[in-house]
């Protein structure tokens, strides 16, 4: 039981920072992760613009205001 104990001790003793031999392998591990985060919300905010963008031009006209998109008779003329 003690074997395993320290065998377990030995191991996370090699895994701390101050032990790294190249902490600039920890920076761009740290920028690489933030940059895939960054470009997930950004690919999900051009998709939430562009659904946007689409519900705008697919929703009726209020009511009063002529539909610009499809052609209505003209009004009655006096």
């Amino acid at each position: 039981m003690t074997l395993l104990r320290r065998r377990n001790r030995n191991i996370f003793r090699e895994l701390k920072m101050k032990d790294i031999k190249n902490p600039l392998i920890i920076v761009f591990a740290i920028v690489g992760v933030c940059a895939v985060i960054y470009g997930g919300w950004h690919m999900y905010q051009q998709h939430l613009a562009d659904a946007q963008s689409k519900a705008a031009f697919t929703a009726p006209p209020a009511s009063g205001v002529p539909d610009m998109y499809h052609n209505a008779p003209p009004p009655p003329q006096p």
